[in-house]
């Protein structure tokens, strides 16, 4: 049950619904704010439990007294109209009040929210006394009550709005609590898959890591622009119930593609973290150890730790720099001294020293050189004497095997059992014949022992010659053969021989290995003063090889062994073609097969 549910957790549909889930509730937790303030409620309600302890009451006490003031002040006879309070101030000459017949008394007993400023100082029967400094002048005198019914009512609406607030603070808690624990959850899980306990990482988590920042921080930076731009439009001028809903609902698409759009490169930035990749994924941190370590490797002679000789052509090098700078410093602090000579006289010593020994060096490298050139000589030589003489040898001992199992084939008391056997040993023998000549003639040519019998060949007629003696090999096979031949000859100076095993050996291959009921494609065309002959065919097995590969010796395509073969055809061919002046390409292009031979054109 474990492993199940650690398996559900991991599941990528799963992470997509939790990722799906957090941007819902965000948005949800960003309409809801919106709402409070769309219907312009006050936050103290949530915060102070009574109207007359609040913040917005004492503000209230302040703009009356403020009122008061200032209609006395500035002797407005208009009367202030106002049902909430009750109000009288006084100078000791002049009175204004709404309440002619009321002394201090009357006003104590009218109201249990009375306040009152005499002779500097300020007093009231409410808790809130101590929030209030005024400096109305000595002489003042005022008495302000406001009714209890008044007070009542605003502690009404304000329960009113504490319980509407508190609703709205809930769902805004609920929505933000499932979306934090979801994130929590989301940052455990990322990069994590069923059954695989690696960190899993795609294309979109090896982006640079300013990119993902980017995607991480632009989204949320662009909803609070929009929100914040558009809001006050919506808000007061386009007053409908309809257009803010409307309103509501853009906002919470857009918030919920940009969390998600956000919460993507967070993800990936979290998988950084946890690969230890975060800082080594900056651009600017790659650019930076770039150019450091580029630096440091013109110095370091890392790239000459291998090559000991040429380490110390580095290292003598550096030291020739360095002693060179010195001495440039040296001459400078001495230009106006006797002894500013001694400068140029050391780099005369440090220069003869560098010389010196870097001829000592370069004469190592040399001789170095032309030893590993002569090994390596003498090992080709050697591998081309031992396939040689072991061509040569096999031959006496397997031509007398095929002789036997010629006169063998013409017993006439043989059992069936036994003519079959003989036909295989016959088959086998021809092989290992055709191997040994092959290997024979391929060592030749390498070693560069071979005769050549140089003469001016058509190629067009040469093609035509070889698919006419192959003639049996085409019926058998079943292959159709497709030709591009010009009218006029194409003429090249080659070995005919040679050549001929050339266009022998491709032919050979392309017909045991294409596709079956497919056609070998076979152009001969003369361009920028070649002869070029071109052999395609559509193979009949997946090739995974490379052109390099296929013309190794003993490599063969068809790695089931399903033809016979020795994997020496094309490395025949392009060893005869290379000695008779020409050159030999292989090009692959699919499960398309192509040798292109190309031999310069005879000048006329």
């Amino acid at each position: 049950m474990g492993t199940k549910l650690k398996n559900f957790s991991k599941n990528t549909i799963t992470k997509f619904i939790a990722c799906l889930i957090v941007a819902i509730m965000i948005s949800m937790a960003v309409i809801q704010l919106l709402q409070v303030d769309w219907e312009e409620y006050n936050v103290e309600p949530l915060l102070v439990a009574t109207y007359e302890e609040s913040n917005t009451f004492t503000n209230e006490i302040e703009s009356a007294f403020d009122k008061v003031y200032s209609n006395f002040k500035y002797k407005e006879e208009t009367l202030i109209e106002d049902d909430n309070h009750i109000y009288y101030i006084t100078d000791g000459k002049e009175t204004i009040t709404n309440r002619e017949t009321f002394s201090r008394e009357d006003f104590i007993n009218y109201s249990n929210h009375f306040y009152e400023y005499n002779q500097g100082r300020y007093a009231s029967n409410s808790s809130v006394s101590e929030k209030f400094i005024f400096w109305f002048g000595e002489d003042i005198t005022i008495y302000i009550a406001f009714t209890d019914e008044y007070m009542k009512e605003k502690q009404e609406e304000w329960s009113n709005e504490n319980h509407i607030l508190h609703i709205r603070a809930i769902k805004f808690s609920t929505y933000m609590v499932i979306a934090i624990i979801l994130s929590i959850y989301l940052i455990i899980v990322t990069g994590k898959k069923p059954n695989k306990e690696e960190l899993q990482i795609t294309w979109f988590d090896q982006l640079y890591s300013e990119i993902l920042l980017a995607l991480f921080i632009l989204p949320i930076i662009a909803i609070f622009i929009y929100v914040v731009e558009n809001y006050y439009y919506y808000n007061h001028i386009l007053r409908t119930p309809s257009l803010q809903t409307s309103y509501l609902y853009l906002v919470g698409l857009i918030t919920t593609i940009g969390t998600l759009l956000s919460g993507a490169g967070l993800l990936a930035l979290v998988k950084k973290l946890k690969k230890q990749r975060f800082i080594k994924d900056f651009l600017l941190y790659r650019i930076c150890w770039k150019i450091k370590d580029f630096i440091k490797s013109l110095f370091d002679g890392r790239r000459y730790a291998k090559y000991p000789l040429t380490n110390n052509l580095h290292r003598r090098q550096l030291a020739f720099i360095a002693g060179s700078v010195i001495l440039v410093l040296l001459t400078v602090m001495l230009i106006y001294t006797p002894l500013i000579i001694i400068p140029p006289l050391i780099e005369l010593v440090l220069i003869y020293w560098y010389v010196k020994y870097n001829n000592k060096t370069y004469d190592d490298i040399n001789k170095g050189f032309n030893e590993s050139l002569e090994e390596q000589m003498k090992s080709e030589r050697m591998k081309i004497e031992l396939i040689t003489n072991v061509s040569h040898d096999l031959k006496t001992p397997l031509t007398s095997i095929i002789s036997y199992v010629d006169l063998l084939s013409k017993e006439t008391d043989l059992s069936e059992t036994a003519k079959d056997y003989i036909k295989i040993l016959d088959q086998k023998s021809d092989r290992l014949k055709n191997i040994v000549s092959d290997l024979f003639d391929l060592a030749k040519s390498n070693s560069g022992d071979i005769n050549l019998n140089l003469e001016t060949i058509d190629l067009r007629m040469l093609i035509e010659q070889t698919l006419g003696d192959m003639e049996d090999s085409l019926e058998d096979l079943g292959h159709q053969i497709k030709m591009e031949l010009p009218d006029t000859p194409i003429e090249i100076v080659a070995d005919g021989n040679k050549l001929y095993r050339v266009m022998q050996n491709v032919l050979d291959n392309a017909l045991k290995y294409a596709l079956k009921g497919t056609r070998i494609f076979i152009e001969v065309a003369e361009k920028n003063g070649m002869g070029i002959v071109t052999i395609k065919n559509t193979s009949s097995y997946e090739i995974d090889f490379t052109a390099e590969e296929i013309l190794q010796r003993f490599n063969r395509g068809d790695k089931a062994r399903t033809a016979d073969g020795s994997g020496l055809g094309l490395s025949i061919a392009e060893s005869f073609t290379q000695v008779s002046g020409g050159k030999f390409k292989v090009e692959i292009d699919g499960d398309m097969f192509k040798v292109v031979i190309s031999f310069p054109l005879v000048r006329k």
